[in-house]
């Protein structure tokens, strides 16, 4: 049965994979593209996590210096360093969006958008990688029991696929 379920689960896979328009943002194809380059390059998807959170910390340092001068913590002596503090946080925001910048390349997908080259992929793969490839566009199979001890497997009708979507990045 496992193998039914498998190959029921592959061909389903395959199906959505090579339909997903990669030129669209197809949702499918954008939580595919995120996990790929988490899967092919892990390095790089780390350095990148830590650059946009850097990003993040300096648009809310930035923010808090508005709020704090709105509430007039640098009225006063403390005026004359607002200019400064403002300017070197302006540079660490600036630093950090050049340095989330580097990791906006593109992402190969070709091989998602030719149908032998990713058969062909897919057979050379051994069994951990299989499984690599389906959690790329996959988050999760439920299968039901079926309605009688003996009855023919029917996909459609037992295997509840949960699609992977794209991570969001607020």
């Amino acid at each position: 049965m496992r193998s039914l379920i498998e190959e029921y689960v592959y061909a389903r896979w395959l199906g959505a994979v090579l339909c997903a328009d990669l030129n669209a943002a197809d949702p499918l194809m954008v939580a595919v593209a995120e996990r790929w380059v988490a899967l092919t390059k892990p390095e790089e998807t780390e350095e990148h996590r830590y650059a946009l959170a850097a990003v993040k910390a300096a648009e809310k340092a930035l923010e808090r210096f508005a709020e704090d001068r709105k509430e007039g913590i640098y009225d006063g002596a403390m005026g004359r360093f607002f200019p400064r503090i403002v300017s070197e946080a302006e540079a660490d925001l600036s630093n950090a969006l050049r340095r989330a910048s580097d990791f906006n390349g593109t992402v190969d997908l070709t091989l998602f958008d030719d149908y032998d080259a990713l058969s062909e992929a897919w057979q050379a793969a051994d069994g951990d990688l299989r499984r690599d490839l389906i959690r790329l566009a996959i988050d999760k199979v439920t299968v039901t029991r079926g309605q009688r001890r003996g009855a023919p497997f029917d996909g459609d009708v037992r295997c509840v696929i949960t699609w992977a979507a794209p991570e969001r990045n607020d």
